[in-house]
């Protein structure tokens, strides 16, 4: 497989945690059933993967400030990293998913969902870190790159459009929620947040780790409150997506507070050398398993139900998770054995 990077490890620590909530987060749509306090209590734990993922994003964009010379050329090689395997993939998966009504293949349709990334519904993100990419320009180009200043801009918008969350969440006023999931203003103060680390990591992290105690108790505080809010809305008339979704204010408290505990403690935290190369072959691999997760899940689920179903959910989960890992890996791995070396970015992204 490709070598892996040897850049921030906590970053690669952050990257391999998302990526494997991520699966958890679709796996868990099979596994769980009912609202039982430890069911709620994994699903809420995996809310901070995407606002990760985002984070992430910003923080490499100001980490170089040498990217802020020709932010064109930076956002440009940025997306050739993730549009051409996301219109190959997109391709492959509407067909693959219309193969009983390939005769009835239509091409506007197709052209739609990919716009919008529909043709799965984790693509949503592929739509949103477009716009990130493009709010970053935005922001270079007019100077606008204080960090505190670009941190409480973000805020402020996350704040206002919360307030919009609630309302169509409580029914009082009424915005799609596909709408929603795809704009960058849903999910911006991830991303500002980590474009403010970027700018002053290095300031940063120092702080980070003197406060680690405080922040990690934030962080479980702000996890039970989300766990709370779950039970809390569910008595209420309210929207059902809205329990499980980041958009809670309790869920993006606790998001940015996670990864912040992961930095705090980084240099705390020593891995097996075992685990640490998972860990790294993860971080690499998370865009390609990210866009092939949600369609190998199925086929898992398939081979489950067939050989070991029925057991525990948590077994259930186990084993999804487990199963949808190895197989997104092992397809990855046989693409780059047979792949030509320079057309694997525009499959795999890497």
């Amino acid at each position: 497989m490709q070598k892996v990077s040897n850049r921030f490890a906590e970053f690669d620590l952050i990257r391999a945690l998302a990526i494997v909530s991520v699966v958890i987060t679709h796996a868990g749509f099979f596994a769980f059933r009912d609202r039982r306090i430890l069911f709620v209590a994994i699903d809420t734990f995996q809310l901070f993967c995407v606002p990760a993922f985002l984070l992430l994003s910003g923080f490499f964009l100001t980490n170089k400030l040498e990217n802020q010379h020709n932010p064109a050329l930076v956002v440009k090689k940025r997306l050739s990293k993730i549009i051409p395997p996301y219109l190959f993939w997109s391709v492959a998966l509407y067909i693959l998913n219309n193969l009983g009504e390939i005769q009835k293949f239509d091409l506007l349709s197709l052209l739609r969902d990919i716009l919008t990334g529909s043709v799965m519904p984790p693509y949503y993100f592929i739509v949103v870190i477009v716009q990130c990419y493009g709010w970053w320009w935005l922001l270079v180009k007019l100077r606008f790159l204080e960090p505190r200043k670009v941190l409480v801009l973000g805020l402020t918008i996350q704040t206002i459009f919360t307030i919009f969350f609630y309302l169509t969440a409580l029914k009082y006023i009424s915005i799609p929620l596909p709408l929603m999931e795809r704009w960058i203003f849903s999910w911006i103060l991830p991303f500002s947040t980590g474009l403010f680390l970027g700018a002053s990591y290095d300031r940063i992290q120092p702080v980070l780790e003197r406060k680690k105690m405080p922040i990690l108790g934030a962080t479980i505080l702000f996890y039970i409150a989300s766990i709370w809010e779950f039970y809390l809305k569910s008595g209420v008339d309210s929207e059902a997506w809205f329990l499980r979704s980041f958009f809670k204010l309790s869920a993006q408290g606790y998001a940015i507070l996670f990864v912040l505990s992961i930095l705090a403690f980084s240099k705390s935290i020593a891995l097996p050398s075992r685990v640490s190369g998972l860990v790294k072959i993860l971080a690499a691999y998370s865009f390609p398993i990210y866009l092939l997760d949600s369609t190998v899940v199925k086929y898992v689920l398939l081979v489950f139900y067939k050989f070991i179903d029925p057991v525990n959910p948590l077994l259930k989960l186990g084993f999804l998770v487990t199963g949808t890992l190895f197989a997104c890996l092992a397809i990855i791995y046989l693409l780059e054995k047979v792949l030509p070396k320079n057309y694997r970015q525009y499959i795999l992204g890497i």
